[in-house]
């Protein structure tokens, strides 16, 4: 959220202002100063020298990325025109663009991380568009197509560049009395060569996941590189998504009760909860790891990416924090979380989470990027993610 307040010369104006979401347990302190005109001027000067006007000029497409300084470049017809993206929320409040001089367009110059890889649109005149002059475009299955950059220095995953032919098997399961529900499975390279048994992952938002996050491309090289041990993949897609991954109850049980019996019966799983593990996104992270507390004799490991720990007043976070030695001990659970840092309300629980999992002695691996919430971001960090909930 940005905002400007004019206040005249001599005059004094307080302002106070916080967003926090229902729940929180903590408030960050922010400090809101003023600048004068001149050190306005000289703050404009600084971020839009001179020079920055023919280099813009020059420009073929937007946004021209210098370093940690990033310009957006609009030339068209529209009359306003503001940036949003996954640096602003996505808030339909935008940041708003300006006539630079010289330029023959509107720019906006903002900083970002070297390692920045961000997704955003522009609103002009009120119509949300791609960046007509950023041939870098996506589906990120969250918000449909948005342009996006990357900075310098950030490197996508090297087991998710480009598209391979699987060497493992990919194929529909079929679920008795439910033609709603799609549920995919991958098989590794070596399944059909023997009797071995395999560990088995449950991976929420299943069709999403093979197509943009490539997650069987992702397991299918770590194995074949023999960077990990075979394993088993369930992809499984949500019938009613919001009400199903709402940390609710009975889909837990359905995954617990109906599912895992399925798969045991249908391939060489390793049938024990050391061999299984649950993995999502986002809402797909909450129901995971609510599957995992509400089951825990038929899990061991569960990972979420960019986990909505904040739903429902931090309901699954007071679960967590609940744990007690003697469930530790009981039934010991592997965790793997992650954010981006353009998710600040998801990192900032995610911090905590981590923080009160390892401090009760439970193995919990916690990864940050500079990215925002969608599929590229999750795909980059899936290795991670598979390294670590099969971690022996």
């Amino acid at each position: 959220v940005s905002f400007d307040v004019t206040v005249a010369r001599g005059d004094t104006a307080v302002v106070i202002a916080a967003i926090t979401p229902s729940g929180a347990t903590y408030f960050r302190r922010a400090l809101v100063r003023g600048l004068t005109q001149e050190e306005k001027e000289r703050e404009d000067r600084d971020l839009y020298p001179p020079e920055l006007a023919e280099r813009v000029k020059a420009a073929k497409t937007s946004p021209l990325v210098e370093g940690e300084d990033v310009t957006f470049i609009y030339r068209g017809e529209a009359k306003r025109v503001e940036v949003v993206g996954d640096f602003t929320g996505w808030s339909p409040a935008g940041l708003l663009l300006r006539e630079l001089p010289g330029a023959g367009a509107r720019v906006i110059r903002l900083k970002f991380p070297r390692s920045a890889r961000l997704e955003y649109k522009f609103i002009a005149d009120g119509g949300w568009i791609l960046d007509p002059l950023n041939p870098n475009k996506n589906n990120n299955g969250v918000g449909g197509f948005n342009s996006n950059f990357t900075g310098p220095d950030y490197r996508p995953s090297p087991y998710a560049v480009g598209r391979d032919e699987l060497r493992g098997h990919l194929e529909r399961l079929t679920l008795p009395g439910d033609d709603k529900r799609k549920v995919q499975v991958y098989l590794p390279p070596t399944y059909a060569q023997g009797s071995a048994r395999y560990p088995v992952l449950y991976l929420q938002d299943g069709s999403q996941f093979i197509e943009l996050g490539r997650a069987a491309e992702v397991a299918d090289r770590l194995i074949s590189e023999g960077k990990l041990d075979p394993f088993i993949i369930v992809f499984i897609d949500p019938v009613e998504r919001n009400k199903e991954y709402w940390a609710d109850d009975r889909f837990a049980d359905w995954m617990a009760q109906t599912l895992v019996p399925l798969v045991d019966s249908r391939f060489n799983t390793r049938a024990e909860r050391e061999g299984r593990a649950l993995l999502g996104a986002s809402l797909g992270g909450v129901i995971s790891v609510w599957t995992a507390l509400r089951h825990p004799e038929m899990f061991a490991r569960v990972g979420g990416q960019s986990s909505a720990f904040q739903i429902d007043d931090e309901r699954v976070v007071t679960a967590l924090a609940r744990l007690d030695d003697e469930t530790r001990r009981r039934y010991p659970l592997r965790f793997y979380f992650d954010a981006g840092r353009f998710e600040p309300l998801i990192m900032d629980v995610g911090r905590r989470v981590n923080v009160s999992l390892a401090a009760r002695g439970y193995p919990v691996t916690y990864r940050e990027a500079a990215v925002g919430h969608n599929y590229t971001a999750w795909r980059d960090r899936l290795a991670d993610a598979y390294a670590a909930l099969w971690a022996k």
